[in-house]
């Protein structure tokens, strides 16, 4: 079914049936792989009644996005999905990275020591620094990709919340909207009583992207 849909997709892209496609289409290129449109991926699993295929956007953090209906995989339309990059980020101007790493059980961590060379070989760093991202993708909307890295979170409260103690812990949202875009953020009750039990805060960075859509006459 998955390749199916990635079928019907890249039909639209390539025939634009949609008065949508050609408006995104007409100042805008997805990116192309091995002769077809490059697919980011496919969203089969989400509680709506849509399965959604990404496609990235030439020189753009955001994505094109085509829908279709769960239970008929007829073709719904085709809009945008904002890039979001979702991560825990803790800072230490005491604590080396692999003093604040012992604080957690988390594996695949990165970062810097406070007084490692800086990796433009301009000075040295004046803090340490940690960051967890296990989803690398942003082809996500932010609520999915914000539950995803909770989840990964909560497999350690104890070590998070010592990061939180012991050093300036928190969420890292980088939000990539594109500009004729206008989908809100919002968090609900779960998602901030989640947040809550873990002791951590959110800090959200906002960027617009992208061409305007030409006037439709």
């Amino acid at each position: 079914m998955k390749n199916e849909l990635i079928k019907k997709a890249f039909s639209e892209i390539e025939n634009q049936t949609f008065g949508t496609t050609e408006q995104y289409l007409e100042v805008h290129n997805v990116e192309i792989e091995n002769g077809n449109p490059k697919v980011e991926r496919v969203d089969m699993e989400s509680f709506n009644d849509v399965n959604i295929v990404y496609f990235p956007i030439q020189d753009e953090p955001f994505f094109l996005t085509v829908h279709f209906s769960k239970e008929t995989h007829e073709l719904l339309g085709v809009g945008t999905e904002n890039g979001n990059q979702v991560y825990l980020t803790a800072t230490s101007e005491n604590l080396t990275f692999e003093q604040l790493s012992e604080l957690t059980t988390l594996k695949g961590l990165s970062g810097w020591s406070v007084n490692d060379d800086r990796k433009n070989g301009k000075g040295k760093y004046t803090f340490s620094h940690l960051s967890f991202e296990p989803t690398k993708s942003r082809a996500y909307d932010l609520d999915t990709k914000l539950k995803l890295l909770l989840t990964e979170l909560e497999k350690d409260v104890d070590g998070i919340k010592k990061l939180t103690e012991m050093s300036d812990a928190g969420i890292s949202i980088h939000h990539q909207q594109y500009i004729d875009g206008n989908k809100g953020i919002n968090f609900d009750i779960e998602t901030i009583n989640r947040l809550s039990r873990l002791n951590l805060g959110i800090d959200i960075d906002q960027y617009v992207f992208g061409n305007e859509l030409k006037s439709v006459l």
